[in-house]
């Protein structure tokens, strides 16, 4: 590392602000009692934890009983205009995040000098502190890893980037599944940052090198994918990718060394694993992994039992390695053929670098079309939105046309296909994706799904119901569950009865009892009800949607779309200039849109694919039994 920018970093670590990089600061604190007058709509129990961003208390909310966290910030912080913007972001941030694996906001504010906001109580074991027994069971840190990657993706799609995975900031439930916590190092992408151009932003054991160099145009998702793989080295082996006696020390490691091979130190972990660990973890961003979904993607292969993307390093790398360290004689001519198969092995390797680092130029602008500002904060037009979707499809297609058997260069033309609303030929680009592969895997068959429901021909509509039931069997989390019955109720609604009734009652048995978890759930029960002619029913639930999730543009578009089809046209409208004030951008809601009726449906064809449904829940059930 260059002499000026290594004293730049060592100023960084060493200079004014909190020390303590995550961990516990003292500093004033409040007794429960001295703030029941300030936030008399909450009874605070105890204080359950503080950092150097906040105080935490259990609470219960007067008005239904209902447990929540409580965090303050302290006034010694309040003080400081950027805590205090800091702060409130973290806030607002997380209240737009809805999702299971994300800590729940559901209210905040000033009163008088504290600011403040409450969120949801998640009961269970900060991984930080699990730790402290030792590394957790293999599996079940690729399950966490799964989990969490699919959480961060939710966020990573609507602009915010955490910065600060780490143990400390995930945990645990009693029932084995993983909530993120601490939103108060994250930003929006297209937006200007909370901290100073080359300020260091995170915990030094868990930084990606691009963090550590203060390089904050780099700092995105990928960045976020390095903080997951650093967390799972930690929970596999025991002790974090890097440390030492201080930050400054911990900041060199990451940016000039590697660390220990994760097998070295748990010599019982699949090369699959490790592998998928070194690629999340790689030090250029432009080799990892190109999404968190892409991370939970890998990690759910290996749970499986199926090939993951990510390899260990090959024969030509290895081989080179040993001729530079190796001190053991070796005869002239075996060197020159080693460092020559090597150097050709290198030159692929290198190869493959480069077509990464090129199809990385087209997941940016890929990324940016998602989201609804440039990376000038100013609002996207859909002109220039197109325009970025084109041009990711030009760089996607120039690394497909260096290597036709790029399996993910496929899969990013597809993805923006399929936001330039291309239905046939992002389904060919993701067949390809697919054939390559090897495999298939969720996060693909959830783009092909929907880009299959778009297209009306015998052929799709028959991909589409064996994707819905490939979808079902790789994965039948909650989530995919409701996607599955939703695609049910919108084939139910192009045929009539009885086939429409027997497909309403698979789809029911699909999405299950459990209470809704998000607005796609409430938007198919409240179908669901609309077609079973219980109008009053579906317009309380798809009320309560709007209700659970008032920032949710969707949720208000599809209550908007629906309860004018119930007859309920002043409600309607209401909802939709809700939806358009949350997003300009949101007319409908997509997974519910209107179709054309089903052309010439073959019912037998339908029949086999309900009992095959049917089978698949019964074997889920019996499973999780």
């Amino acid at each position: 590392m260059p002499e000026p920018q290594r004293r730049d970093l060592e100023s960084a670590a060493t200079g004014p602000g909190p020390r303590d990089f995550g961990e516990r600061t003292e500093f004033y604190t409040f007794a429960p009692e001295s703030l029941a007058t300030l936030l008399p709509e909450y009874e605070l129990l105890r204080e359950v934890g503080k950092g150097s961003m906040g105080i935490v208390y259990e609470a219960r909310r007067r008005r239904d009983g209902l447990r929540v966290a409580v965090k303050v910030l302290p006034p010694s912080l309040t003080l400081t205009e950027r805590a205090l913007a800091r702060f409130l972001r973290e806030g607002e941030l997380m209240r737009r995040v809805e999702h299971e694996g994300i800590a729940k906001v559901f209210d905040l504010g000033q009163s008088g000098r504290i600011s403040w906001f409450a969120m949801e109580f998640v009961d269970g074991t900060e991984l930080g502190a699990r730790l402290a027994v030792g590394p957790l069971p293999i599996r079940q840190v690729a399950q966490i890893g799964a989990e969490v990657a699919r959480a961060l993706h939710f966020a990573h799609e609507r602009g915010i980037v955490h910065r600060d995975v780490k143990p400390q900031n995930l945990i645990l439930r009693p029932n084995g599944r993983t909530v993120i916590t601490d939103f108060g190092l994250a930003r929006e992408t297209g937006t200007g940052s909370m901290t100073e151009s080359g300020a260091i932003v995170g915990t030094p054991m868990f930084m990606a090198p691009e963090q550590v160099l203060g390089d904050r145009g780099a700092v995105g998702a990928r960045s976020d994918v390095y903080g997951l793989g650093a967390t799972l080295y930690a929970l596999v082996t025991g002790r974090p990718p890097f440390d030492g006696p201080s930050a400054q020390s911990v900041l060199k490691q990451v940016l000039d060394a590697r660390p220990k091979r994760a097998s070295a130190l748990r010599t019982e972990l699949p090369r699959d694993l490790e592998a998928v660990l070194q690629k999340a973890m790689e030090r250029e961003p432009a080799r990892r992994y190109g999404t968190a979904a892409e991370l939970a993607d890998d990690l759910e292969a290996f749970l499986a039992g199926r090939r993951t993307a990510a390899r260990l390093p090959g024969p030509g790398r290895a081989a080179l390695h040993w001729a530079a360290e190796r001190r053991v004689p070796v005869s002239l001519s075996a060197v020159i053929l080693l460092l020559g198969l090597g150097s050709w092995l290198l030159f692929r390797d290198r190869e493959r670098s480069a077509q990464e680092t090129a199809l990385a130029e087209a997941e940016r602008p890929l990324a940016l079309a998602s989201g609804v500002f440039d990376e000038l904060g100013r609002r996207l037009s859909e002109e220039e939105r197109e325009s970025l979707l084109f041009g990711a499809v030009a760089k996607a297609s120039d690394v497909i046309a260096s290597d036709a058997e790029f399996a993910r260069a496929w899969f990013v033309r597809a993805k923006a296909r399929h936001q330039l609303r291309r239905w046939s030929e992002a389904v060919d680009d993701l067949d390809a994706a697919e054939r390559l592969a090897g495999d298939t895997s969720p996060d693909l068959l959830l783009y092909r799904i929907d880009a299959l429901s778009h297209l009306y021909d015998q052929r799709s509509r028959e991909a589409l119901r064996v994707d819905l039931q490939r979808l079902l069997d790789l994965d039948p989390s909650p989530r995919n569950r409701c996607i599955v019955a939703g695609h049910m109720v919108t084939m139910a609604d192009r045929i009539a009865t009885p086939e429409r009734g027997e497909l309403l009652d698979a789809a029911e048995g699909v999405i299950g009892e459990e209470e809704p978890r998000d607005t796609h759930d409430f938007v198919v029960r409240a179908r669901l009800l609309e077609l079973r002619g219980d109008r009053e029913a579906s317009r309380r639930t798809i009320l309560e949607a709007t209700h659970r999730f008032p920032g949710d543009a969707l949720a208000h578009a599809a209550a908007a779309e629906l309860l004018r089809r119930l007859g309920f046209g002043a409600e309607g409208d209401v909802a939709a200039e809700t939806a358009r004030r949350i997003d300009p951008r949101v007319e409908s809601a997509p997974a519910m849109e209107s179709t054309p009726t089903e052309p010439g449906i073959d019912v037998l064809e339908l029949q086999d694919f309900v009992d095959g449904v049917r089978g698949l829940v019964q074997r889920i059930e019996k499973k999780d039994e």
